[in-house]
């Protein structure tokens, strides 16, 4: 009880408001995915099997795994936090881009195209997620601000994850993917509102309580 009474009186960071509202949309939007995934690859793509699935995860985590070593690297050698920014904004527009490509896959070949930019999209937006919030997070409130996103996606996740499986079959994968998609994109437009803080100048000075007003 304490613990829920010290989060409603907490005060946040505006761009690490921000950044968790972003990242917890965006991980649950994929969260509708996970249930259906190996089914719709099985049912919807020709030649599709688990090894299918099994493959393209290996290319996300790989791609994922090295770029990102480079994309870091990269950003810590450039001053200020506008090249930071701009990075993070790369990386989640590619992964718009990934659940709209589903619609349209047919072939193991097209899928793995499509984990491939998955890939890409994460290794340009974590390393700069990560140092941003780094950056603007409560020195006093380290631990906690760390944990509200994880908490919020496993609540979020939990939801998605039955709500998705009950739209696949209702509707069809095409919804679900959408839904994906629609997450993606309110996702993005928040990560787009912060660019007066790292264009403009604006100050981060804390005046928003989070998560109820702001």
């Amino acid at each position: 009880m304490n613990t829920l009474k010290r989060l409603f009186k907490w005060k946040a960071n505006p761009i690490t408001k921000s950044l968790l509202i972003s990242d917890v949309l965006c991980n649950t939007g994929w969260a509708f995915v996970s249930p259906i995934l190996a089914i719709y690859v099985i049912d919807n793509i020709k030649g599709g099997s688990i090894q299918v699935v099994g493959v393209c995860f290996f290319i996300y985590w790989i791609v994922k795994g090295l770029l990102q070593l480079f994309v870091s690297d990269s950003l810590d050698k450039v001053k200020g936090e506008g090249d930071d920014y701009f990075t993070l904004l790369l990386g989640r527009f590619f992964n718009i881009l990934v659940p709209i490509a589903f619609l349209f896959a047919r072939t193991p070949i097209e899928l793995y195209l499509i984990y491939f930019i998955f890939g890409v999209g994460d290794a340009l937006y974590v390393p700069p997620w990560n140092a941003i919030f780094t950056r603007h997070v409560n020195p006093n409130r380290v631990s906690f601000q760390w944990s509200l996103g994880s908490t919020g996606f496993n609540l979020g996740a939990a939801m998605a994850i039955i709500i998705g499986s009950s739209f696949a079959v209702a509707f069809g994968f095409r919804m679900v993917f959408i839904l994906v998609a629609i997450a993606q994109i309110v996702g993005f437009t928040i990560i787009l509102r912060m660019r007066p803080y790292f264009v403009g100048k604006k100050k981060t000075t804390v005046k928003y309580f989070f998560p109820l007003k702001g």
